[in-house]
């Protein structure tokens, strides 16, 4: 299939590239109709998700043909929470030169994918962020037979980068600020940065450094010969954008999210939901909704967070199942509970 202006038909498991011949612009989208996106997900029973591939761990295409991944689970738990079913997803592939129009377009209701949450993004271009699911930098990754191990030893060499990103102007900053001769190659898709970088006709690669250690391990037979630099330029929260002016496709997507990190820091988890759902914490009954009418509020089941639950997992299971213990083994860090020394945090559950 592809993508139109019309929209897709509501078929399950579809993956969908869509087209990319159009124009890097920051197209201002028209707000819609309160509730028109929630309205029509609901209809139709399907959460149209807006994916890159990204990489091992975030996300990709497995062996038996659908998308999985970190991001790609946050829009299965959306699906979960609305339909029960958290395989009522259709993905449709974007790249980083398309991703904004293709959404202001109605290709897809929320993008899903390593995109960085700016203040542009979030105002002028018509977007809105519904939070951030990975907090991240920009870094660098390097052939080791360079020489350098970190940005101060190098001093000439070409970096590979996609142009009409954020990505570029921070590079472009950075570079007018060093005494060394790098040259920089931008293009417009990230494939082919990629393919670029690992085929050796580029010194250093530079992006969000989840997406680097992502394809680092989904494309080096020996991961070995490169080195991912300490240097982390930028600050990069990624996280689901949806177009402005529906209030509750908004409010639900972001309490998606949210709704793990509570999980995770009332202890719930996909073993326990059902004990939790009749236990002593009163938060957590109001979660899961055996106490309260959270659900009702957002348009959807009392048990709302419950199925997220049940069927995705709380934050720390989705991070384990793809990025740690048991995916890249990456530690959390900035990207732990509040009281571990991280920055998830959700708001109290009242």
């Amino acid at each position: 299939m592809r993508w139109f202006r019309g929209g897709f038909p509501a078929v399950r498991f579809g993956v969908v590239m869509v087209l990319a011949c159009l124009a890097v612009v920051a197209v201002p989208a028209a707000p819609a109709r309160a509730g028109a996106t929630f309205d029509r997900v609901k209809a139709d029973g399907i959460v149209r998700c807006g994916v890159t591939r990204s990489g091992q761990g975030l996300s990709e295409i497995g062996p038996d043909g659908t998308w999985q991944g970190f991001f790609v689970d946050f829009c299965r738990a959306i699906a979960a929470a609305m339909f029960d079913d958290p395989e009522a997803i259709q993905p449709v592939e974007v790249d980083d030169v398309i991703r904004f129009r293709a959404l202001a377009d109605d290709a897809f209701d929320v993008l899903m994918a390593n995109t960085t949450w700016t203040i542009g993004r979030d105002t002028a271009m018509g977007m809105t962020f519904a939070g951030t699911v990975y907090y991240d930098g920009q870094g660098f990754l390097a052939h080791r037979s360079t020489g350098a191990t970190n940005l101060t030893e190098v001093h000439q060499g070409t970096i590979c980068v996609t142009g009409g990103t954020t990505t570029i102007k921070n590079l472009n900053e950075l570079t007018a600020g060093l005494d060394a001769r790098i040259k920089t190659r931008d293009f417009n898709s990230i494939e082919v940065v990629y393919e670029s970088f690992f085929a050796r006709l580029c010194d250093i690669i530079t992006y969000d450094r989840i997406a680097l250690i992502a394809q680092l391990y989904s494309r080096a037979n020996e991961p070995d010969r490169f080195v991912l630099f300490p240097e982390v330029v930028s600050k990069e929260p990624l996280g689901p954008v949806v177009r402005q002016g529906d209030i509750e496709w908004f409010n639900l997507v972001r309490w998606v999210v949210l709704a793990t990190v509570a999980a995770e820091d009332l202890g719930i988890t996909r073993g326990n939901v059902a004990a939790m759902a009749n236990g002593d914490n009163p938060e957590a009954r109001r979660l899961l909704g055996t106490e309260a009418s959270i659900g009702e509020g957002m348009g959807v089941a009392p048990d709302w967070a419950a199925r997220i639950i049940r069927h995705v997992g709380n934050y720390a299971e989705i991070y384990d199942r793809h990025l740690g213990r048991d995916g890249l083994k990456l530690q959390r860090g900035l990207n732990a509970l509040w009281r571990d020394g991280g920055l998830l945090y959700a708001p109290p559950i009242r």
